[in-house]
């Protein structure tokens, strides 16, 4: 599995107000947030997406087929391998970076070319020389897409019953970007590139950098205040300069 320090947070409970609990949201290195950087159609201009108990991903060697890294960890990363022991107890205390020095750990990667059949040089003669039954030991050229965790296409369902949409996060009220990455896939993978295009022209939501703010509060408030500033100056330069243009003496 892969930690990140680039993670979505999760509620837990800190103490108690009168006889109600009290719930503070904690990063959870287990939820990592993908933000996607290749120039690939299928990622380009998509949001940060969320992922639960990712694991890696690991490509090998195969003659024909093209290997694209369509999505990958930051690069504050941890890898931990099975069998271990997942513990809340583990957000009492700062995490140590030197241990997240993984960099960019895949977790979805798009196949294209041509695929070698798994049953090749494993059936009888009779059976791969049929002309009824027709075996292939390699495909078509075609393409595939991998991705290292199901719950980045899984929808959350309330306590009522209630069924959260694709990607929304029901602890933060944010939306990830999770329902346009699985339909650019699917798109994709049905070869139509121009609703892709379409859907690439969105903005996209570029996270903060959580291990840098987090101990420079300077550099988050300078995130949020200085768009506004710039906008406020820039209103007030525009103003001063049509009272100057059309102004009568």
């Amino acid at each position: 599995m892969v930690l990140d320090l680039q993670s979505a947070p999760i509620p837990i409970i800190t103490g108690m107000v009168g006889n109600q609990p009290k719930q503070d949201l904690f990063p959870w290195y287990y939820f990592p947030l993908i933000n996607p950087t290749a120039k690939h159609p299928i990622v380009n201009n998509l949001n940060a997406i969320k992922g639960e108990f990712m694991n890696s991903l690991d490509t090998v060697e195969a003659s024909g087929v093209k290997k694209t890294i369509l999505l990958s960890t930051s690069k504050y990363t941890k890898i931990q391998f099975p069998p271990a022991r997942v513990s809340l107890n583990m957000l009492r205390e700062q995490p140590d970076q030197l241990q997240y020095n993984k960099l960019y750990v895949p977790v979805a990667v798009l196949l294209e070319g041509t695929f070698q059949s798994n049953f090749l040089n494993r059936i009888p003669a009779n059976i791969a020389e049929s002309k009824e039954i027709g075996f292939k030991s390699s495909s078509d050229t075609t393409k595939m897409i991998v991705i290292a965790d199901g719950d980045v296409i899984a929808s959350h369902v309330s306590k009522k019953g209630t069924i959260y949409p694709l990607g929304y996060d029901r602890y933060t009220q944010q939306t990830y970007g999770n329902r346009n990455f699985i339909l650019n896939c699917v798109d994709y993978l049905c070869d139509d590139s121009g609703i892709l295009e379409l859907r690439g022209k969105e903005f996209k939501l570029r996270l903060l950098d959580t291990s840098k703010t987090e101990n420079s509060p300077f550099l988050g408030w300078l995130n949020v205040l200085l768009p506004v500033f710039l906008v406020f100056v820039y209103g007030l330069m525009r103003m001063w300069n049509r009272k100057r243009k059309y102004g009568r003496s």
